[in-house]
């Protein structure tokens, strides 16, 4: 940590010697999103996160806030869960049937066309899918999956290790209703400001819930300066009120790092004239946290755990990055012309850009943007390559009244597109690759001309260089406003 006049970047490191910060004295504070959490990870990654916390059983601190919400939500969560847990293979195999029915409907129609060979590709399939099944009956089978269902999570094993917590006296003094009240009205002005953490969730909460973050923090503010103690805080709220996202690293904002010091310092007129030191936070995700956990304090991972903890968001953006593209194409392609700066075109003719054909993209970076409940947002960057041409208007012809128009004036734009895209994760079901997500936007676009051919450049264009100015209204002609026949686009048509 850094000392108050520079505030040092914290990141959530899975490296990090837990042990040695417990050896330190460090308190470790949850938020109720870590609890909460437990019910939906698959069951080999929940138990080993379990043991995890029960490593550190000792050393863990409640948020009287957190107590609370924790108790709201526990018994609905736990049921979730089991209705999950005991759902998840025939769901699978349901979506399994699902798609091949479909590609079946594929196949008759293909056969029904008469297309070479399909009643042999649609065999080969078929094949396939029951290799497919299989293999996922077998990969239940072998984690147990079903003897975890009917044993070790019979009981809310979430719910009796956090009791354990409150019977051991491992929570936070409450803060009283006047306090409560202050709080909520700092934390109006706050939010409007946007000062950290809990801002975003004005939306999507009301009354004083809407403050439940910030109290959570002032809760572990005030013991850590009244208890003289360093904090280990985790939570998995990974919103931009709590979190900068940088290259799949998590951020601890610098504000909430410089917030912590300086209101767990003690000051010289309460503690008789002489300044105490600042207290230290170490932030931490709830994957990071555990896994730094696991190699500090030799908890064991199964080879189960180890597979789910390299299910990264890069896994995940590697697997949907043509797909998420894909589900924007069409709006780009129509809508395009709104994210191209117009000022660096060079002649649009006088019909317009018509639709852009996307020529080249690429995944340029992405970064996870927010995570509620068991949703996550994604902002998708790419390099963009697109292209189009506009026409000018020459007029109608005389006889048949068809619309006249120049020849293609080419553009070519360069520039990066971002697209938000929201996914809902189960555990459960996300444990293996997973191309799923639930709606996908354009947020912004950002392209300017990087080439442009106008329709007499080419030197057998019929263009004669004998004149500049036309011969009716005397306009100067130039290369975009040529009619081509000795007049400019205006007068061409009546000749």
């Amino acid at each position: 940590m850094s000392n108050n006049n520079e505030i040092a970047p914290s990141i959530s490191d899975a490296s990090v010697n837990v042990a040695e910060l417990i050896a330190e004295d460090y308190v470790i504070v949850c938020d109720t999103n870590v609890y909460l959490g437990l019910y939906r990870f698959s069951p080999d990654y929940a138990n080993f996160a379990l043991d995890c916390l029960r490593a550190v059983q000792a050393h863990i601190m409640i948020p009287y806030t957190v107590k609370i919400e924790y108790n709201k939500h526990q018994r609905s969560e736990f049921k979730l869960r089991q209705g999950k847990l005991e759902n998840s293979i025939e769901g699978t195999m349901t979506s399994i049937d699902n798609q091949h029915k479909s590609l079946k409907n594929i196949f008759a129609t293909l056969s029904a066309r008469q297309f070479p060979g399909a009643d042999n590709f649609q065999n080969e399939v078929d094949e396939k899918y029951d290799e497919l099944k299989t293999m996922l009956t077998d990969y239940f089978e072998e984690r147990s999956v079903l003897s975890l269902i009917h044993d070790s999570w019979t009981n809310d094993v979430v719910k009796e290790f956090v009791e354990s917590l409150v019977d051991g006296n491992q929570v936070m003094q409450d803060f009283n209703r006047d306090m409560i009240y202050a709080i909520c009205e700092e934390g109006k002005k706050r939010y409007d400001k946007k000062i950290p953490p809990g801002y975003k969730d004005a939306k999507n909460k009301d009354g004083i819930r809407k403050y439940s973050d910030l109290i959570l923090w002032k809760e572990s503010i005030q013991f850590a300066k009244e208890k003289q103690k360093n904090i280990i805080f985790v939570t998995d709220d990974v919103k931009n009120d709590w979190w900068n996202t940088k290259d799949n690293k998590y951020e601890f904002l610098p504000e909430l790092v410089k917030e912590f010091a300086k209101d767990t310092k003690i000051r010289k007129s309460a503690n008789n004239g002489v300044a105490g030191p600042s207290m230290k936070i170490v932030p931490f995700v709830s994957e990071d946290f555990y896994d730094a956990i696991s190699d500090s304090m030799n908890v064991p991972k199964s080879d189960v755990v180890e597979q789910a903890l390299k299910i990264t968001d890069k896994d995940y953006i590697n697997i949907i990055e043509y797909q998420a593209f894909d589900s924007i194409y069409e709006n780009l392609k129509y809508s395009g012309f709104q994210y191209v700066d117009e000022s660096t075109l060079t002649y649009v003719g006088s019909e317009g850009i018509e639709d852009w054909e996307i020529d080249k993209h690429e995944l340029s970076s992405f970064k996870r943007v927010e995570h509620y409940d068991d949703q996550i947002t994604y902002e998708l960057i790419y390099d963009v390559e697109m292209s189009s041409y506009s026409r000018d208007y020459w007029g109608r012809d005389d006889d048949t009244k068809n619309v006249i128009v120049s020849p293609d004036y080419r553009h070519g734009v360069m520039g990066q597109l971002t697209i938000s895209l929201i996914r809902t994760v189960d555990m459960f079901m996300d444990f293996e690759d997973s191309s799923d997500f639930d709606s996908s936007e354009i947020v912004s676009g950002d392209f300017v001309e990087t080439s442009y051919k106008s329709c007499f450049d080419d030197e057998d264009d019929d263009v004669p260089d004998a004149y500049t100015t036309c011969p009716d209204c005397t306009r100067e002609i130039n290369a975009e406003n040529d009619g081509g026949n000795g007049f400019c686009v205006e007068c061409a048509p009546n000749h």
